[in-house]
């Protein structure tokens, strides 16, 4: 199956049903009965996350998803069913944005189900409002209106362990070589054009591997594909990066650029003013990310030199190494002021051949014994850039007279005579939104409702110490995503 680990969709919960005012009068009743019913329920919009889903493929070609409206209520006491939610299933480590870049939702686990849109409640029918002064209320209340939102779907693969490497170095040879992973291999560059995750047992230990396509400086049109892929392998406990040691020296230099792509990536990502730090610990090589004093990342280095079997001369070999050690310190030394120490740079360089297998048993062993150390939950930490959410201290009541007398001149909503007397005020309140859209106006009955819910709930206290008076117009805010503001009178 294509890999497809980033769209764009729209989705849209089904508006719940409107309630019917209706009525009955039987030969032995003396008064009409109310014999409506509420309206019923619309679907919600729910995620599932399963572990036999790879790929957000499914999403590619249909982009909006809309669930079904509820019923509205009938005649005659009858009612209808709920509707089922409409699930939109997604592989495990699928993060949910809204387009600014925040997180909705962030689905870890197989069978996890969360509502992403759930929105009020359905309309109810009059004999709610039926008391002992109004047998037969003659209205009914609306259902609250339809969400409709626009999401990101991102898949973030988690695994335990990163190869990073230029092309053709046998990252995925190797995964091929430690798991039962097929991963396509050939001898020319970017071979692997998207991620190979493979599973690997040594002993009774499980473990995820994966390897990503790196790009080579002078191969500027690849640059989506090593960016597209950057926040796969961040997600990993552990970078491996892995070099051609027949390519003599040029490995080296290549291993010090894949380094400073990722610190460029990271720093792009979340900050610029992040720490990055590198230290020796336990006798592993840890790069560690700092925001704020807050540990965000905490990444065990491993080298594996590949292709032994392409020179198998161990003076050349430990030459080589001793050259790897100095110039990876002067890098280090000069970005970091960090060296190395020579018995962690031994512990953590392996020498291994995908074709002979050679070394691949003390590699595989070395990072188990790294794996069982480390917890996940520092490494789970989603490396995007993440907008929080701007809380606005907007006051509730607010004059907007001058901004909006014009436009309402315009569209004939308020008299040029009446302009002079009046004022516009701004109402920024979810409960006072809810009112005003379940309310069925131009009904006498039900705008009377509507203003004594108002009084019951404090509303027309709070505006009569703002000094709103009579005649005033509200602009009332809607908190419904795709709904316009409502005006009204007061």
């Amino acid at each position: 199956m294509q890999f497809y680990d980033e769209v764009n969709i729209r989705i849209e919960s089904g508006k719940w049903g409107n309630g019917l005012a209706s009525g009955r009068r039987d030969a032995k009743m003396a008064f009409w009965w109310p014999n409506g019913w509420d309206g019923w329920d619309g679907w919600n919009i729910v995620f599932v996350a399963s572990k036999d889903e790879n790929t957000l493929l499914p999403y590619k070609y249909k982009k909006n998803f809309k669930a079904q409206s509820g019923e509205d209520g009938k005649t005659k006491d009858q009612y209808w069913a709920n509707w089922e939610s409409l699930e939109l299933v997604v592989p495990v480590w699928t993060l949910v944005r809204d387009m600014a870049g925040n997180i909705l939702l962030h689905l870890l686990e197989d069978q996890q189900r969360e509502v992403l849109l759930y929105w009020g409640e359905w309309g109810k029918w009059n004999i709610h409002f039926k008391d002992s002064v109004n047998q037969f209320p003659n209205f009914a209340l609306l259902g609250e209106p339809w969400q409709k939102k626009d999401i990101k779907l991102e898949l973030q693969l988690l695994a335990d362990v990163a190869l990073i490497g230029s092309p053709s170095v046998g990252k995925s040879s190797l995964i091929n070589s430690v798991s039962e992973t097929k991963a396509k291999v050939a001898n020319y560059p970017f071979t692997t054009l998207v991620p190979n995750l493979g599973s690997v047992q040594v002993k009774s230990f499980n473990f995820n591997m994966i390897d990503i396509p790196w790009l080579i400086k002078w191969a500027a049109e690849w640059k989506w594909l090593w960016n597209a892929f950057l926040r796969h392998v961040l997600k990993a406990r552990i970078f491996c990066l892995v070099a051609d040691l027949s390519r003599f020296d040029v490995w080296i230099k290549e291993i010090i650029d894949i380094f400073d792509e990722i610190i460029e990536y990271i720093k792009s990502k979340i900050d610029q003013k992040v720490k990055i730090k590198f230290f020796d610990e336990n006798e592993e090589i840890i790069m560690e990310v700092k925001q704020n004093s807050k540990i965000i990342l905490n990444k065990k280095i491993v080298f594996a030199i590949n292709k032994y079997d392409l020179v198998s001369d161990p003076e050349i070999i430990e030459e080589y190494k001793k050259q790897f050690l100095k110039n990876l310190n002067i890098y280090l030394r000069k970005n970091f002021s960090y060296e190395i120490e020579t018995e962690s740079f031994k512990k953590n360089t392996f020498v291994v051949s995908a074709a002979s297998h050679f070394g691949l048993n003390e590699w595989l062993l070395w990072l188990v014994k790294i794996l069982q150390k480390s917890s996940l939950e520092e490494n789970t930490f989603v490396i995007n850039k993440q907008n929080k959410a701007k809380t606005l201290k907007v006051k509730m009541i607010k004059d907007i007279t001058k901004i909006e007398k014009n436009k309402l001149l315009s569209e004939w909503y308020i008299e040029e005579i009446d302009s002079k007397f009046i004022k516009i005020w701004e109402i920024n309140d979810p409960e006072v939104c809810k009112l005003v859209f379940i309310t069925h106006w131009w009904n006498e009955e039900a705008e009377m409702w509507f203003w004594k819910e108002m009084w019951l709930k404090w509303f027309l206290t709070e505006f009569e110490r703002n000094w709103i008076r009579k005649w005033d117009v509200l602009k009332i805010i809607s908190y419904y995503e795709w709904q316009q503001d409502r005006y009204i009178l007061y």
